[in-house]
C-alpha cells in the first residue's frame, strides 16, 4: 500500500523525469568508448523514490576484440567464400552450392539473420525461431553436413533437385544456380 501512495503522489512531470534519469544509465549501441556516470538508487521505503548517494559508478562498454572480427568476417562475402573452398573437400558437396544457397539466402551474407545469428542460409530450428551460431565457421560446416546427409546422400545433388524439399516456391532454384554461375 505505500507504493501504491508513492506512486499516485508523484504526478507526471516526475515520472517523466525519473524515466529519462533511468534511460540515461542504460547504454544503447556503443560503437567507442564512452564513460557512463550515475548515482541513483530507487528507494521503496520512503517519499522520495530516487535517492543520489555520494558514491558514482564508472560503467565503459566496447565491443570484444573477438566480438569485432566475428562480425566483420560474417560481413566479408569474399572471406566465406575462402572459408568454404577450404571446407568443401571435407564433405564432398560442392561449395558453390553451398555459398549460393547463403548468398541468395542472406542477402549476400548480409541480412540481419546473418549479421547477429551467423545464419546465412535461412535454416529454423523450429516453426518459429531460426537457427543461431556462435561462429561463421560453425555455421558453414553445419550447412555443408546438412547438405551431404540430407541430400546429397539422397541423390538430391542440384539446386533443381534440393529445391523443392530445401524451400517453398518455385524461383529458389534457378536463383541458386544463377549465383553458383557467376563463381
Amino acid at each position: 500500500m505505500l507504493l501504491k501512495n508513492i506512486v499516485t503522489k508523484l504526478n507526471a512531470t516526475t515520472k517523466m523525469a525519473s524515466l529519462a534519469a533511468i534511460l540515461l544509465v542504460i547504454p544503447f549501441a556503443i560503437q567507442k568508448p564512452q564513460s557512463y556516470q550515475t548515482s541513483l538508487k530507487l528507494n521503496t521505503e520512503s517519499a522520495d523514490v530516487l535517492v543520489a548517494p555520494s558514491q558514482t559508478v564508472n560503467l565503459i562498454t566496447v565491443p570484444s576484440r573477438l566480438d569485432q572480427t566475428n562480425a566483420t568476417r560474417a560481413l566479408d562475402p569474399q572471406a566465406i567464400k575462402a572459408l568454404m573452398q577450404e571446407i568443401a573437400p571435407e564433405y564432398g558437396v560442392d561449395w558453390k552450392l553451398v555459398y549460393a544457397i547463403g548468398a541468395y539466402e542472406s542477402g549476400n551474407y548480409n541480412s540481419s539473420l546473418a549479421r547477429r545469428n551467423y545464419n546465412f542460409f535461412g535454416r529454423k530450428a523450429s516453426s518459429r525461431t531460426w537457427m543461431k551460431y556462435a561462429t561463421p565457421e560453425d555455421a558453414i560446416h553445419n550447412q555443408f553436413a546438412y547438405l551431404k546427409t540430407k541430400y546429397f546422400d539422397r541423390g538430391l545433388n542440384t539446386p533443381a533437385k534440393i529445391g523443392p524439399v530445401y524451400c517453398e516456391g518455385n524461383t529458389w532454384a534457378s536463383k541458386v544456380t544463377s549465383i553458383m554461375r557467376t563463381l
